[in-house]
């Protein structure tokens, strides 16, 4: 049976990311799939976009980001503990944006939180190569267009433990090879074709709307 992953949390109830989105998706879903990056003073920032009001977030500490998020509490978006989120996690690692240093920084961090059910991923492939030998978590990789499928089958014959999270238009391409049962597809929010997924036995569905998407599991 597929996993619901929440997209960022309850995105139409809470604000996306934040804690308790999280939380409260997940008591309609297994997982909840988050962003993660890294601000100046190396804390971990549940943050899609890489800048907040055009200041990169690498470039900015908790305190500067607490100014600019106006109306918001920052404690809602700050991961300093694991505990902090109740369930099953799918971490997004955001590089796009971020130097070298950090984006190795960045990974190394988030293996370091990350409780063994777990899934660390990335657009950053080589990233995710690169520190897996070290992630006691499961990790994948995030694929959005055909010409990543031949890759991610050459390296699904030689990593039998590696994930995929793919953009839900590559499911139905003939291209598509990659074993479903370590296959996520992103972002479902159509009943119908979520039901269809289901049926094709993916391992996980990813959807803005888990609370809606979990009454046709059942």
């Amino acid at each position: 049976m597929s996993y619901i992953f929440g997209h960022r949390g309850l995105p139409n109830v809470y604000m996306e990311n934040s804690l308790t989105g999280l939380n409260k998706a997940l008591e309609h879903c297994e997982f909840v799939e988050t962003d993660i990056r890294l601000t100046k003073d190396n804390n971990l920032l549940l943050f899609h976009d890489p800048y907040i009001n055009d200041y990169l977030i690498e470039d900015l500490t908790i305190e500067d980001i607490s100014k600019l998020l106006e109306g918001i509490s920052v404690n809602e978006i700050i991961l300093e503990s694991r505990d902090q989120i109740k369930g099953k996690v799918n971490f997004e690692i955001k590089t796009d944006k971020t130097s070298s240093n950090n984006i190795d920084i960045l990974f190394q961090k988030v293996s370091g939180i990350a409780n063994k059910d777990d899934i660390i991923s990335s657009f950053h492939w080589e990233g995710v190569y690169n520190f897996r030998d070290i992630f006691t978590s499961e990790y994948g990789i995030i694929l959005n267009s055909e010409d990543h499928l031949f890759e991610a089958k050459a390296m699904s014959n030689h990593d039998e433990k590696i994930y995929f999270m793919v953009e839900k238009g590559l499911i139905n391409s003939r291209n598509f090879d990659l074993p479903k049962e370590r296959t996520a597809a992103w972002t479902v929010n159509d009943e119908n074709e979520f039901k269809r997924l289901m049926e094709i036995g993916l391992f996980g569905i990813i959807t803005d709307i888990p609370d809606t998407m979990q009454l046709y599991k059942k």
